[in-house]
């Protein structure tokens, strides 16, 4: 009697673990733009566009960036801002180093008509690869730019928390590394 009842303990318990959500794509991310799968360039040559104000009909306030950690606890970098935007601007994040050098760049989808919070995080390593993160501060921009007009609106601000000691070789095309835009964790 005892051992049958041993025998599914385990599967009790394992079954009563939580999902690990470290590769939902971000819900908030997707309702802006449309999309969670972005075009990423690592070290480019093209710097992060100045800060730009939001014009009367918008807001952008760009509230952390932080380097965190998925619930895999693969490194990660968040991005949470509070927006109201309008339809047809493309979404771009930039993350720059402190010489201010492009270490990567992220862009993708088209904006709605949207108010709230923006919430995502973008994985930093996977599979013998790794954005090319240097030592010291790192700035992170976060861009909404018309593809006629140009940049509507630019909001930086500093990385926080520790740079984490990243190791593998720049991605390469079709990687996952910083491309899919994943949910931030409950409550952040």
């Amino acid at each position: 009697m005892f051992l049958p009842l041993l025998l599914i303990l385990p599967i009790v318990f394992a079954a009563c673990e939580g999902k690990d959500r470290s590769y939902s794509t971000s819900p908030s991310l997707r309702a802006l733009i449309g999309t969670t799968v972005g075009n990423v360039a690592f070290e480019p040559e093209e710097q992060a566009p100045e800060p730009v104000a939001p014009p009367e009909d918008w807001q952008v306030e760009f509230n952390l960036a932080r380097f965190s950690e998925l619930e895999n606890e693969q490194p990660s970098i968040m991005i949470v801002a509070q927006v109201e935007t309008r339809p047809g601007t493309g979404f771009e994040l930039w993350l720059t180093n402190e010489a201010g050098e492009t270490v990567a760049r992220w862009s993708g989808g088209s904006t709605t008509t949207y108010v709230g919070t923006m919430c995502f995080q973008l994985e930093l390593e996977r599979e013998g690869e790794a954005v090319p993160l240097a030592d010291g501060v790192h700035t992170a921009t976060i861009v909404f730019r018309e593809p006629v007009d140009g940049v509507v609106v630019a909001r930086e601000l500093q990385v926080t928390n520790q740079t984490p000691e990243l190791a593998g070789t720049t991605p390469v095309a079709g990687s996952p590394v910083f491309r899919d835009a994943l949910a931030c964790p409950k409550g952040s």
